[in-house]
């Protein structure tokens, strides 16, 4: 007779691992592709977190293979999808492994340098698998299509596609301060609310050349502007990206160098983080009435589902950004630092605020005062903006 020990031995050893695989299995339920003249991108998107286990290239025929843990593809997915011909991929192959895990093949025109990423969705709960093909590829410029076309009674549908995003990006770019509240002001009586509008006019400027970006100021004059009006402005326009401008002051006179900081709700990463965030919190202050307590949106975003997912998102376009202006000159701090800026708290618009340098620094004062250096920093922040919407699937 067993005893329960010898009974939990021999249940071990069963085979469990196969029926296990297939009950967690998650499904690629999306495929979506975008083609550009310098990449070809293709988004997996699966119905709840998955896990790459492997990934390479093979010349002979050129492919690119990814292995997926525990997945498969849901029914609504076409087995033979189209794929652009101005695009480097020319078919998808795929099939399930006894273990469960989810092999899909991409077969290739020719092999070229590919490079894997995973995203959340906007809710935090799914993975998206983004594998972009860089290269040189030629894209005809698209012309109108008729609005009701021809078709004769006896043509097939066409096998369904891959869907292809194309529309105009939004940033909310917004210079802190302004009218009443000066901001920091350095030792030569430059005050940062000046400093900042410069740098977003010009800003404002780039993008205004730019075919795939709107910009919008949250304000493009010395006006005096609430927290959570400039949040406020970014939502009503339809933000994808909303970008603080600053420039930050220290009580240490020799403190130089930019930073890039996102909304933490748990707490500051340093600090300085925690110091400046209650300093630029204070700012409604000046005009008079406290917003604690009285801000419907924040109120939200404390309580809203989506708050983690757009943290990420913060996070990501802040690790860009930081990226882009180490080429400006010195940083401050070589990551995202994280505090409670209450111009940050938009339940559903990534957000980052950018201290351009410290005007409490002598060095760094004259510095910002250039239209030179403005410019310099102008077109990091444009760079480290594009690069977020060149990375993420959600704007491809």
């Amino acid at each position: 007779m067993l005893n329960r020990r010898r009974f939990l031995s021999l249940l071990a050893l069963l085979p469990w691992g196969f029926p296990t695989a297939v009950l967690a299995a998650r499904q690629l339920v999306t495929l979506r592709q975008s083609v550009n003249e310098q990449r070809n991108r293709i988004v997996f998107e699966f119905d709840g977190k998955v896990e790459i286990e492997r990934k390479f290239a093979i010349k002979n025929p050129p492919r690119y293979v990814l292995d997926i843990k525990r997945a498969r593809i849901s029914k609504s997915v076409p087995k033979s999808p189209r794929f652009d011909r101005n695009g480097i991929v020319k078919g998808l192959r795929s099939n399930v492994s006894k273990d469960g895990t989810l092999r899909l093949v991409l077969d290739l025109k020719r092999l070229v340098p590919a490079e894997v990423s995973k995203w959340l969705t906007t809710d935090g709960k799914k993975d998206r698998i983004v594998v972009d093909f860089l290269g040189s590829f030629v894209v005809p410029k698209q012309t109108r299509k008729p609005s009701t076309p021809e078709r004769k009674p006896s043509d097939r549908a066409p096998t369904p596609s891959i869907s292809s995003r194309s529309r105009r990006l939004v940033v909310a770019i917004d210079p802190g301060h302004g009218g009443k509240d000066p901001g920091a002001v350095g030792k030569g009586k430059t005050r940062e609310k000046d400093v900042v509008l410069s740098i977003s006019k010009k800003l404002y400027k780039l993008f205004k050349a730019d075919p795939r970006i709107t910009p919008y100021l949250t304000r493009n004059r010395d006006v005096f502007l609430r927290l959570h009006q400039r949040t406020r402005i970014a939502r009503n326009k339809k933000a994808d990206l909303f970008v603080s401008v600053h420039a930050d002051a220290a009580r240490r006179r020799s403190a130089r160098g930019a930073s890039v900081y996102a909304l933490s709700t748990r707490g500051s990463s340093s600090a300085h983080a925690r110091w400046l965030a209650d300093r630029e919190n204070a700012a409604d202050l000046k005009g008079g009435i406290e917003i604690s307590g009285r801000d419907p949106d924040v109120q939200k975003v404390l309580l809203s589902m989506s708050q983690n997912a757009v943290q990420e998102y913060s996070l990501n376009a802040g690790e860009l950004m930081v990226n882009s202006l180490k080429r400006v000159g010195k940083m401050h701090s070589q990551r995202v630092e994280r505090a409670g800026f209450a111009v940050l708290k938009s339940p559903d618009i990534p957000s980052i605020l950018v201290e351009t340098g410290f005007i409490s620094n002598v060095h760094e004062e004259k510095l910002l005062r250039t239209k030179n250096h403005q410019r310099r920093v102008a077109l990091a922040l444009r760079s480290g903006i594009r690069n977020y919407f060149n990375k993420m699937p959600e704007y491809s």
